[in-house]
């Protein structure tokens, strides 16, 4: 077995919503829909990574406390801090203000999208 990780779902209470809300907001692209019989979007980021969004209902899921997920999506931006205060604008909620590693000069930030799904914003390579 050779497995390939293809793109995270997020399992939306409001599929429509969150879909729109990470094209405004995040700049992401609708690469393609199902929904002829199950709900299910694949998004595109403009350098072409995937974000697959369900309807949770579909899939027999309930999302409850999202702030205790253990998966988290990670977003690299050019500037954190414009991008937290976009998030928050468009309807997010930043849970960690922009922050700056002393030591690389690496700048990252949290928020949650408008359900709840956390969401790391970082800058370029922490190296």
């Amino acid at each position: 077995m050779k497995p390939r990780l293809r793109e995270p779902v997020l399992l939306a209470n409001d599929y429509e919503r969150l879909i729109g809300w990470y094209q405004q907001v995040l700049g992401f692209e609708v690469a393609d829909r199902f929904e002829d019989e199950n709900h299910y979007c694949v998004l595109k980021t403009p350098t072409g990574e995937k974000l697959g969004i369900a309807l949770a209902s579909e899939v027999g899921v309930e999302p409850q406390d999202r702030s205790r997920n253990t998966l988290v999506l990670q977003i690299q931006v050019d500037d954190v801090k414009s991008a937290l205060e976009e998030v928050e604008a468009g309807g997010g909620k930043v849970t960690t203000p922009p922050m700056q590693e002393e030591k690389t000069g690496y700048w990252f930030g949290a928020v949650t999208d408008p359900e709840g799904n956390p969401c790391w914003i970082v800058s370029g390579d922490y190296s």
